[in-house]
């Protein structure tokens, strides 16, 4: 075979100067930590870079010439795609290959390979990917070769300072796994820690470790968008060189004082952050000094001048329109298809365009019954919570789902008729699963050995007449499972219920206040009650009947729930009872308590936001004596969606506070905008958290007219945002708006 050699060099210069423009891009690449691992222990983290931000991508794993797995990914801000890949039964030891696709078109590649199992293939395994991390960037650990359906405890230590950094018990799965995220939060400490696993017994099974990097050293730099502003306009805070999820706040100050204050947002993992102030219309015209505070210091400030004829700002770079997408094929489904009279059906649906406005229409007989618009998530997917009430007849109803494009996608969900109240079981005698303990303070303290078996579920009671107790549950090594001071409206200390997490022995340590005096008891009779619960099932939909009694005086309902998830809980005696109501959480704590909101004297619970899943623990009792029958009724609220669409808020005094949902990428910027339509607030507190960690909070005395709040998000997940109002007033109404610059 030959080649002419003009030929040959002309393509060679065509070849380079198509390449040499390319260069100058960052082009995408597929990264894999480790790159490689055991057949049925491996656990790998795929890594994207260098993609087009917010943008589906599709990755898929062959091997062998066949495509095993294939799963729709978004990019984020910085066009990255994190891909953490688990190693199952039936894989077989090989090289193989990660793709990413972009319309059908391949954009990256990378290679892993899966080795044979070690001669130790029986014990337990640790692995973490990947094996290092920047403080802040999630980690997967995955313990394999365990016992399946298997309750077991594992903590993760700082080997230099010893500081227990995780502790919690985890069930294996079918497979003998455990598999978790985890991530390094201010007060931790970096470095190398040991990950240690251990059985219901106690014993040790299986050792590792991780390392997560310093975070970085503050070199804090601010920077204000504009420098110049008009009274009523708005100015943003673009502030860099924090160190990761730093509690970062600042205050607008003139010569007369703190004008606007209690402004705080969390860094991001990349220790960046941004703070939007609305500057009052009845702001003078000056200079005004922007300070911004870490951990309460001060660590920089800015000058902020307020003009009335200030500059034009610079025109915005134009951008570039983004090629109409392509249309896409939704699918439609909703869970359960087929539920009685006051269940809840959860429409869900996939496949969209990012933030693509939709229509559902519910039809009955072949009449609408029910509507609504929704926008679909940066995932392209919306979901729609239907609850049947009494007023809705049995059968056959259809879901409509109409796009802007104008197709349409149908499915049937079937309505059946009420079920009725289950009858009450016969109260039976409980006090063959009570322990009691009577004992004194010495010295001001107390130890009460206490015996317990795994997944035993326990209500621990301090009482006394003497002092105020307070207890904490303290298990192997000394590390605190539980504590309380006061509980259920009651000076006594109740810890619980709780799933004990091992067989064997615990401590209960006791201490406590005088009635009437501020410093510490230092004697003092009090009695401990030790009560194996038996929890019950609690419909989540419609009622639930109980009956209590002098010897049965408390009732015990498990409730599995889900992040995000909103609960309403009551109860309805009919005047027979004076009756309490406790949410305690899978840790033991109180979530939420109340004695007589509902009506008469009878307990209810409004609006409860979820912010952990776990199995919570429903606790139904009584304020005095006696017994008597009734009802709880407990009804799913449909968690709001927070979109660029205003979401009208109200908050007065018989509503304290709103919730919403939203899903962000880590390092993604969102301004929160609050309109005010009517009304105001003394003070008004706003709120965003995932999985509990805090990533924006803001106060305010007065709500000005419109108040944008921007944050960066420190890392990915589902946020619960949560506005309440403080103190009494009329109360106030606002629009409310999430906008994705």
């Amino acid at each position: 075979m030959g080649l002419n050699i003009a030929a040959y060099v002309r393509l060679i210069l065509l070849v380079f100067s198509l390449v040499l423009p390319a260069l100058a891009q960052v082009l995408p690449s597929v990264t894999i930590s480790p790159a490689s691992g055991e057949v049925e222990r491996a656990v790998l983290l795929v890594e994207v870079d260098g993609l087009q931000a917010h943008t589906r991508y599709r990755i898929e794993i062959h091997y062998a010439g066949a495509m095993l797995l294939a799963s729709e990914e978004e990019s984020d801000a910085a066009g990255h795609i994190p891909f953490p890949i688990f190693s199952t039964a039936g894989d077989q030891p090989g090289r193989y290959s990660v793709r990413a696709l972009l319309d059908g078109e391949l954009v990256a590649e990378g290679e892993f390979e899966l080795t044979a199992p070690s001669q130790q293939s029986g014990d337990a395994q640790i692995t973490v990917a990947p094996e290092r991390v920047a403080f802040g960037r999630p980690q997967t650990i995955r313990i394999a070769a365990l016992q399946p359906g298997t309750i077991y405890s594992i903590e993760i230590t700082a080997d230099e300072t010893q500081q227990l950094a995780y502790r919690r018990a985890h069930n294996s799965g079918a497979d003998g796994t455990i598999a978790f995220e985890i991530f390094a939060q201010p007060g931790d400490a970096p470095g190398v820690h040991t990950i240690a696993v251990y059985d219901e017994a106690g014993d040790l099974v299986a050792l590792g470790d991780m390392l997560v990097d310093a975070p970085l050293v503050r070199n804090v730099s601010i920077e204000l968008i504009p420098a110049f502003v008009q009274a009523g306009e708005a100015a943003r805070l673009v502030i860099g060189g924090l160190a990761a999820f730093d509690a970062v706040s600042a205050q607008l100050t003139s010569a007369e004082g703190v004008l606007i204050d209690a402004m705080s947002a969390r860094a991001s993992s990349g220790g960046a952050a941004e703070l939007a102030f609305q500057i009052p219309a009845s702001l003078p015209d000056g200079v005004y000094e922007i300070s911004v505070f870490v951990d309460g210091g001060q660590v920089s400030s800015a000058k902020l001048t307020v003009e009335a004829d200030a500059p034009d700002p610079p025109p915005e770079p134009t951008a570039t329109p983004a090629p109409s997408e392509a249309p896409t094929t939704a699918s439609l489904s909703v869970m359960p298809q087929r539920a009685p009279i006051g269940s809840s059906h959860r429409v869900t649906v996939s496949g969209l365009r990012a933030n693509e406005t939709i229509s559902i229409e519910i039809l009955y007989a072949g009449e609408i019954v029910f509507a609504t618009s929704q926008r679909a998530d940066a995932g392209g997917r919306s979901t729609l919570n239907l609850i049947t009430g009494a007023e809705d007849q049995p059968g056959d109803y259809t879901i409509r789902l109409l796009r802007e494009n104008g197709s349409q996608s149908v499915a049937v969900f079937q309505v059946t008729e009420a079920e009725s109240p289950p009858v009450a079981p016969i109260p039976e005698p409980l006090a063959s699963n009570i322990q009691i303990i009577e004992s004194r303070l010495q010295a001001g303290g107390a130890n009460v050995e206490i015996a317990g078996e795994a997944g035993q579920l326990v209500e621990i009671r301090v009482i006394s007449d003497e002092f105020d107790p307070a207890a904490a549950l303290l298990g192997r090594n000394g590390n605190q499972l539980a504590a309380n001071d006061d509980s259920r409206g009651s000076k006594g200390s109740i810890l619980g219920p709780l799933s004990l997490p091992y067989s064997g022995t615990y401590r209960l340590a006791i201490t406590g206040a005088p009635l009437m005096m501020a410093q510490a008891a230092e004697s003092g009779a009090f009695r401990v009650e030790i009560e194996k619960a038996q929890a019950a099932a609690l419909s989540l939909t419609g009622e639930t009947a109980f009956a209590l009694s002098p010897e049965a005086p408390r009732r015990y309902y498990k409730l599995p729930l889900e992040a995000g998830d909103n609960l309403s809980l009551s109860v309805d005696s009919d005047g027979a009872l004076d009756s309490l109501l406790q949410l305690v959480a899978p840790d033991g704590g109180e979530f939420a308590f109340d004695d007589d909101s509902g009506r008469g004297l009878d307990a209810e619970l409004n609006g409860l936001a979820i912010e952990a899943a776990g199995d919570y623990i429903l606790v139904l009792s009584m304020f005095d004596g006696g017994g008597g029958n009734g009802l709880i009724r407990a009804r799913h609220n449909p968690v709001r969606q927070l979109a660029e669409a205003a979401a009208v808020v109200t908050l007065n005094d018989k509503s304290v506070r709103e919730r919403f949902v939203f899903d962000a990428d880590l390092d993604e910027l969102l301004i929160l905008n609050l309109v005010k339509r009517r009304g105001d607030v003394a003070d008004l507190f706003v709120r965003a958290s995932v999985n509990g960690m805090e990533v924006m909070s803001h106060s305010t005395m007065g709500v000005p007219e419109e108040l944008p709040l921007a944050f960066v998000m420190p890392m990915s997940g589902r946020v619960l945002l949560t506005l309440e109002k403080v103190g009494f007033d009329d109360g106030i109404t606002l629009d409310v708006s999430l906008q994705r610059p």
